[in-house]
């Protein structure tokens, strides 16, 4: 049986490493896979520690260094993972679609929109701007938030003054780590 991989970017302080992960199933979803308890392994017995998300075929980038340094295999600890994203466009069942839209219909759930200030790791910190639904303190006590229509900046201090790049983000959706979010302001 050929395992079951998907493509995800996860950005660690100064570095981003992109490459595939094992899943348990295709509509099995990323940020499910990175808020479950126990990260899925396809063979648990090769794991180092027990909070480390096991990347194959990976590619570490650094700034300036879209190469820096290629894996076959890398273990990346996760409380480490600052956020991440992957390049999966279309998820869930016409079922499953179905009655999230009910869902939203009977809780009368509005979407809403949050911009996230996370800390100072080395010399940077990104500012992330997304939307979701439902009630963020429910959201807020798992590792991840999943936003929507992401945006996100690094703001960098140089010597002199600071500097706002635009990340690009595959499909405008992005998990935060809640750990590294220092601050929030609902819109």
């Amino acid at each position: 049986m050929e395992a079951l991989r998907r493509q995800i970017t996860v950005f660690t302080p100064g570095k981003k490493y992109s490459g595939e992960v094992d899943i348990p199933n295709a509509a099995f979803r990323t940020t499910d896979l990175l808020n479950s308890a126990s990260l899925y392994w396809r063979d648990p017995a090769e794991k180092s520690f027990n909070d480390v998300l096991l990347m194959y075929n990976a590619t570490l980038a650094i700034d300036g260094i879209q190469e820096f340094q290629k894996f076959d295999r890398v273990q990346i600890r996760q409380p480490e993972i600052i956020f991440f994203y992957d390049n999966f466009t279309g998820l869930g069942s016409a079922k499953e679609k179905m009655r999230a839209d009910t869902l939203k219909e009977k809780t009368k759930e509005e979407r809403k929109t949050i911009l996230l200030i996370t800390k100072v790791r080395l010399n940077s910190f990104f500012e992330i701007k997304g939307s979701f639904y439902g009630l963020f303190k429910s959201k807020s006590i798992q590792k991840y938030i999943p936003l929507n229509d992401a945006v996100m900046h690094e703001i960098t201090k140089l010597p002199d003054k600071w500097m706002k790049k635009k990340i690009p983000l595959e499909n405008n959706f992005v998990g935060v780590n809640t750990s590294y979010i220092e601050s929030c302001v609902f819109e």
